[in-house]
């Protein structure tokens, strides 16, 4: 089961790479995708809806592409959830049943309703560096081999 969309994971994981970019400048959306093993034109929407909360910025041209636009612990996971899912998540049954809430609430309403809570605050509260800090570099190299980097074989 999965409660983020596959473009928010997408996001997640290129906000990781950039930020472990040996590059000092702009990462190239193509390079992104190919660590990322997703489509370029994809990843490109997706890099695109980073810009307008301020998460990336972007540079044109010869060694163009995206970086970050603040420090990691300025970028909340909520932020660049809303970012490309956006909050309906934080609103919906549990089940999907319209007309779920509070007047005539699902079996699952109450129970969700309070865990929903806890998750959005701890999304809100979770930053970036956080991440980072739990990120090994063996879990980076296996995962996303970004910037020509290659999997080690485990022996």
């Amino acid at each position: 089961m999965r409660l983020i969309s596959q473009g928010a994971q997408y996001a997640i994981s290129a906000i990781i790479a950039i930020s472990k970019s040996e590059s000092d400048g702009a990462v190239s959306a193509s390079e992104l995708s190919k660590s990322l093993n997703c489509p370029s034109a994809y990843l490109s929407q997706i890099l695109a809806k980073l810009k307008a909360p301020g998460i990336l910025n972007s540079q044109r041209g010869l060694g163009g592409g995206v970086y970050l636009a603040r420090s990691l612990e300025k970028i909340s996971l909520m932020e660049v959830i809303n970012a490309i899912d956006g909050s309906a998540f934080f609103r919906q049954c549990f089940m999907g049943i319209e007309g779920c809430g509070n007047i005539e609430p699902c079996p699952f309403h109450e129970f969700w309703a309070s865990e929903r809570t806890k998750i959005e605050e701890w999304l809100v509260t979770t930053t970036f560096d956080e991440i980072e800090g739990k990120i090994t570099q063996e879990w980076f190299d296996l995962r996303l081999q970004f910037s020509g980097r290659v999997a080690k074989e485990s022996k």
